[in-house]
């Protein structure tokens, strides 16, 4: 993940460096904003939290996704930061703002950036970013003690298991979707940086990352499912 987050300090040393010269610094923001809630995830997950970084890692891609929109629609910025209080405008605002209108509106640009966008904020959703009973009870287990008694045990650190493996993807996965979105609304660092190849070196990496694990998932799988 650390080159991941060095990619995204340049993107936000460009941001830093932008800000204060933009007539409307919101994308730029949102992307600095991204990059931070990024590193809260890999922090979260590098310390046996799994199921904390999921909410983190679903903030870090809707802002990059915001961050997209605006920094490619500048009429939209002035909209954006006046929120209607009145009910029809209000959902107007809402129609033009909510997530399936910026994937979709990505689609235009990127199909397959589009479905990388909602297959990342699913699976946030599934593992607990949005309260669901199955991430509720997935760290949950119900045990005999010693004396017969029951015992609820929850975990909030979790071992270097199939969990931890799927969540260390899975955030590695929202630095390289954040940092392909930022070459995309910013394309003169892209010439300058060559982010889009850096994301390419990181899906390299990503999927040997898939293919050194992919026996340990599967034996803690059938170990899971053998109640051991």
């Amino acid at each position: 993940m650390s080159d991941i987050s060095a990619d995204l300090s340049k993107c936000s040393d460009y941001a830093i460096s932008s800000v204060l010269k933009a007539g409307d610094p919101s994308a730029l923001l949102l992307f600095m904003t991204a990059h931070n809630q990024f590193l809260a995830s890999a922090r979260l997950t590098l310390s046996g939290q799994c199921l904390a970084a999921y909410p983190t890692g679903r903030a870090a891609l809707e802002s990059a996704l915001y961050g997209w929109y605006l920094a490619g629609n500048p009429s939209a910025g002035p909209r954006w930061h006046d929120k209607p209080t009145d009910r029809t405008k209000l959902k107007a605002w809402n129609a033009e703002f909510k997530f399936s209108s910026l994937t979709s509106a990505l689609s235009n640009s990127s199909e397959d950036a589009a479905k990388w966008a909602k297959y990342l904020h699913q699976t946030a959703i599934d593992f607990g970013a949005h309260p669901n009973k199955e991430a509720l009870y997935s760290n949950m287990a119900h045990v005999r003690g010693d004396d017969g008694d029951s015992v609820l045990q929850m975990v909030f650190l979790h071992e270097w298991r199939s969990l931890s493996i799927s969540t260390t993807k899975y955030v590695i996965e929202i630095g390289m979707f954040s940092i392909s979105l930022f070459a995309r609304a910013f394309p003169e660092v892209e010439r300058t940086h060559g982010l889009l190849g850096a994301a390419t070196r990181h899906a390299c990496a990503l999927r040997e990352l898939v293919a050194t694990t992919a026996q340990f998932v599967e034996n803690d799988v059938s170990r899971a499912n053998a109640g051991q």
